[in-house]
This record gives C-alpha cells, structure tokens and sequence, in this order.
C-alpha cells in the first residue's frame, strides 16, 4: 500500500485503513487527535510512516514523534542543496569511544558548498537501559546522532524540532505504575484522614506534577506504600482512639 502525494510532495489525509493500521500497528494507543496532529506532521515534512522514515511513539498518556535518519536526509535531499559528507571521524579515550563527528554539504544561495560538522558524545546519548544496537554498532548509532545534529544545523527550516529516534533513543523509558500498585496504594490512601489526602493529592500536583498515582513511575511504588501504610495506621490507632474515649465518657 502506497500514500498518495500531491505535486509539492506532501502526504494526503491518511485514509481509514491506513489509520486503523497506524493505530493498531505502527503506534499502539495513540488517540483520534493524536493521530490529526501525527497526519499534519506527516504532511508538513512530506514523510511516509509506511516507509519507516517518521514515527509517533507513546509513553503512557504522551507522544512523541520521531524521524528516522533516512527521513532527516529525505527531507534534506528535497531542498535541492544537500549532498552526503565524508566519512564519520571517532575520538577515543584509549579504547573507550568518547565522540563522533559527521559531516554534511550544504549549498548556499551564492552556490558556493560548505562542510557542516557536528559531534555526538557517547556518554550523552547512549541509552542508560539495556539496547543491542548501541552494544554492538556503537560507532554507527553514535554516528547518526551527530549526522542528525549536522543535518539539522545545515537545514534548520526544514528540520527544526524534529528529533530522529537515534538521538531520542537516550531518554529513559519510564514504567508507570501498576494497575494493581496503584489500586492498593489509592486503597491505603483512602484508610488515611481526610486531611493526609489533601495534602497528599496537593503534593502529587506540585511536586509530581501529575494529577493520579497511576502516573507516578513505578519505582516509587514501595517508597509510597510504607508512607501510606504509616499513615493509614495513624488514622486507625487514632480512630480506635477516639471510639474508646466516647465509650468511657
């Protein structure tokens, strides 16, 4: 299956199948809007998600949208100004991989060529989780980050704010909170006095910045728990309290 383009080479409004393939395949969860808003990108850049050269990815309630190193150069070979650098160059701290350097060529509007280079370090981009294509092609990965950076220096109308999965490869992916974890924890929270559940939900809002437990990173799951079964016991000991002092009077 092929998307049609239109003479500037952008893509048409996808059609109900090729939405229910993206929706169902290529980013699992994303909404109706979210899939709008993935369209008009898609539009904008002239880039096929078919052909793997852009992607809308979601993390728990929020998407993102990345393109692929062939979708940076895609969209820099349609400016007409664009041509392929030379080969990528490597900086190494005895046999560790410290940087690369790509290169692009721009031409400018007096026709003359320049060289664009920038860097990509190693310890900035390599993912912190467990990924074996940064393991076991380091150079390369490490390499289409930088050329992601010189491509988006040469060409910055055309490429700003896009990010290629490469360079986003590096941000952590959070695992949220449970359905059971959050039901237990929202259990224990609802044994606690109505005061500790103001301000608990008070501090979710301004220091968490989220609205639900089940938004929370699962990581936090035992730290919350022990406070909240603290508490929840608090509430208990003084409500067992009260009861008895009303049963003495």
């Amino acid at each position: 299956m092929t998307i049609q383009l239109h003479q500037k080479s952008e893509l048409a409004q996808f059609s109900a199948e090729q939405s229910a393939l993206i929706k169902n395949y290529l980013c699992k969860g994303i909404s109706d809007d979210e899939l709008k808003l993935f369209s008009a990108v898609c539009k904008k850049t002239g880039l096929d998600p078919f052909m793997k050269q852009i992607y809308a990815v979601k993390r728990k309630d929020q998407m993102t949208i990345q393109t692929s190193i062939d979708g940076y150069r895609l969209i820099a070979e349609r400016t007409g100004r664009y041509a392929p650098g030379r080969e990528s160059t490597y900086v190494y701290d005895g046999d560790k991989l410290v940087c690369a350097t790509s290169y692009v060529k721009k031409q400018t509007a007096d026709g003359t060529w320049h060289e664009v280079a920038c860097s990509a370090y190693y310890d900035e981009y390599k993912p912190a989780y467990s990924n074996q294509f940064w393991e076991s092609k380091k150079h390369i990965m490490l390499a289409k980050c930088a050329e992601a950076l010189a491509l988006r220096k040469a060409f910055p109308s055309e490429l700003s704010g896009l990010y290629s999965d490469d360079e986003m490869a590096q941000a952590p992916t959070i695992e949220y909170m449970s359905h059971d974890h959050y039901t237990e924890l929202s259990n224990l929270l609802d044994q606690c006095t109505s005061d500790y559940q103001e301000r608990f939900n008070s501090w979710l809002q301004s220091k968490k910045k989220v609205n639900s437990l089940q938004m929370l990173p699962e990581a936090e799951y035992v730290s919350i728990k022990e406070t909240l079964e603290k508490k929840a016991m608090e509430a208990k000991i003084h409500e067992t309290s009260e009861t008895l002092n009303g049963t003495d009077s």
